[in-house]
């Protein structure tokens, strides 16, 4: 440095052009630690913007960043960094931070939340989710964590659980889906359920569904009503039976690894936003539902349809049946007496 100052001025350089290198040097010297302190954290949905999953990542954004006084953000990649399966693959790997799976598809990584699949566990949405908030939830979640390791942030609700949707023939009573084929995930439960009904399942990607609709590879499907404007499914089906047959619910978690390297106040601003967008969430999902099914057929065009008690009796009577399989098929995975004492206790 000494003597490449004394070369400038030496004589070998012009004065001017000395200077200027001496500025540059000066701008391109770190002052301070100005951005250093804030941490980035990538997060993926697998909704598009504006549903309510989408709209809870987005508040836990919000309250993150307030809590942390901007020094922890999370931005928010809808549908971008890939589909369920993928993304929690990414988020375990840790090239994605924060990710979110529906407790069914997190089936392809851990059996921890098999008996929340079980139909007709739960006789309201309300009941589904008091229980992934006791005991039994949190001894779910552990194995999740275990299983997975990844650290669980909170649990998200699309106000209800899943309906059947068709394409070309409305649906009442069991014996209208015979023979269908049924779009479903792949999980015992699902399987079992449909077989039950006597309908064909057939597990398809979300990714491929639509045009699996389109084409008619399959009849129908079963969706949260909340899902169906959104990803545009509404173009493709025609009918809604409105069934809540099975609890579904969206985890939010981030990759453990990354969630211990996080100082203990971001892990606290990071945790208790996730309790307060926990409960936002679940309010506006709750408060949504009844006009997100009002708008498919009033906006959307669809034939929405509400079973009377016999009828609903009828699509409920194979629950104990498909319990069984399902216990048949996953044998110590799944309690039955547990089951049974949380659908007894409501």
């Amino acid at each position: 440095m000494k003597s490449t100052i004394s070369n400038l001025v030496g004589g070998r350089l012009p004065l001017a052009l000395f200077v200027v290198w001496s500025v540059l040097a000066l701008i391109s010297v770190p002052i301070g630690p100005v951005d250093a302190a804030v941490v980035q954290l990538r997060a993926g949905t697998s909704d598009v913007k504006g549903t309510t999953l989408s709209d809870g990542m987005d508040k836990l954004a919000e309250l993150v960043k307030q809590k942390s006084n901007g020094t922890l953000v999370i931005t928010n990649f809808y549908q971008a960094l890939g589909v369920e399966q993928q993304l929690t693959q990414s988020v375990m790997s840790g090239s994605v931070d924060v990710g979110m799976c529906s407790n069914g598809n997190a089936g392809r990584f851990t059996d921890a939340f098999v008996p929340f699949d079980l139909p007709f566990l739960f006789k309201t949405h309300a009941a589904g989710l008091k229980a992934f908030d006791s005991s039994v939830g949190r001894t779910a979640v552990e194995k999740f964590e275990k299983d997975t390791g990844l650290k669980l942030l909170f649990v998200e609700s699309q106000g209800a659980g899943r309906d059947i949707q068709t394409r070309a023939k409305a649906l009442r009573v069991p014996a209208d889906i015979k023979g269908l084929k049924i779009r479903v995930v792949s999980t015992p439960a699902d399987l079992a359920t449909f077989k039950a009904w006597g309908a064909n399942p057939t597990p398809i990607d979300w990714g491929q569904t639509y045009t699996a609709l389109q084409q008619g590879v399959v009849d129908g499907l079963q969706l949260v009503p909340d899902i169906i404007a959104p990803a545009k499914i509404h173009e493709v089906v025609k009918y809604n039976l409105r069934l809540n047959y099975q609890m579904v619910v969206q985890l939010i978690f981030i990759n453990g690894k990354k969630f211990a390297s996080l100082s203990p106040e971001h892990q606290k601003a990071l945790m208790d936003a996730a309790e307060e967008a926990k409960v936002w969430q679940r309010n506006n999902g709750a408060s949504r539902i009844a006009k997100v099914v009002e708008d498919l057929a009033n906006v959307h065009g669809m034939k929405v349809y509400e079973p009377t008690p016999a009828e609903y009796a009828e699509w409920a009577a194979v629950r104990e049946k498909v319990w069984e399989d399902v216990s048949a098929q996953m044998p110590g995975k799944v309690d039955l007496s547990l089951a049974k004492r949380l659908y007894e206790s409501q």
